[in-house]
């Protein structure tokens, strides 16, 4: 059994001594120094590197903020910007951060993209041409460039049939904001002719005006009055009295109903 022990020693011995560790002690060296450095490497740059980079963050709130602004912001948290869309708004300037995906106080990781939507401000249209063509062509050409009508105001002329446009305010040819209202002058003819007052009593102010404008007629003044068992906007009295004959042209007061 002795014997048997000191047999496997000596292989043992054997063993360690053929090994390149033993018979070269300087690879031993190097391969425990290349060790310790991939160690050292591994805690003090890899590790750190990879925590940082698991972190998460809130998205801010860009909204409202210029692209210049979203971009320092975002910079100093390490996340990108990237313009998704931009979109004509009137109410807000040009280069505003309308919308963001993600959204605000979501958590991310660094690097990540926050897509926006920024605004374009309003749309501009070119005012069309008015002048010379009748009040119905007009409106149906400001409804088609996107604007509105406004208040037409009339005004006997020698030189424009009646019922044709004589100016337009804005003028032709400018530049305007989409869905601007319109305001026209428009032709009574040589003489102004009479038109019958209609009865406005009971209806709402908007289908009042609309009536007027219709006839020849022109809001005057409009008294609100507080009348809590009559929607908003009711006409309550009028003045011309329905019925009466007076010059197309005219301005007809109304005294509206309001709520308290």
């Amino acid at each position: 059994m002795e014997k048997t022990k000191k047999t496997k020693l000596n292989s043992v011995f054997v063993f360690i001594w053929r090994s390149k560790l033993i018979k070269y002690p300087l690879l031993l060296l190097g391969t425990v120094a290349a060790l310790f450095l991939l160690l050292l490497l591994a805690d003090r740059v890899i590790m750190p590197i990879a925590v940082h980079w698991g972190e998460a963050r809130a998205v801010p709130d860009l909204t409202d903020l210029s692209l210049k602004e979203a971009e320092s912001i975002l910079k100093r948290k390490g996340l990108d910007l990237q313009v998704l869309a931009e979109v004509y708004d009137p109410t807000k300037p040009p280069g505003t951060i309308l919308s963001q995906i993600p959204h605000p106080n979501t958590r991310v990781r660094e690097g990540r993209f926050v897509r926006i939507t920024v605004s374009k401000g309003g749309k501009m249209v070119l005012m069309p041409k008015l002048k010379g063509i009748s009040i119905r062509q007009a409106e149906l050409l400001l409804v088609h460039e996107g604007l509105e009508l406004g208040e037409v105001s009339w005004t006997p002329s020698d030189s424009f049939p009646r019922d044709v446009v004589i100016a337009s305010t804005p003028s032709s040819e400018t530049s305007v904001p989409f869905g601007m209202s319109v305001n026209l002058r428009v032709s009574l003819g040589i003489k102004p002719d009479t038109v019958v007052v209609p009865d406005l009593l009971g209806m709402n102010l908007d289908e009042s005006k609309k009536i007027l404008r219709e006839i020849g007629l022109q809001l005057g003044k409009t008294k609100l009055k507080v009348k809590n068992d009559f929607l908003p906007g009711t006409i309550l009295k009028q003045y011309p009295q329905p019925g009466k004959r007076i010059e197309r042209g005219s301005k007809i007061n109304l005294e509206v109903s309001a709520t308290e």
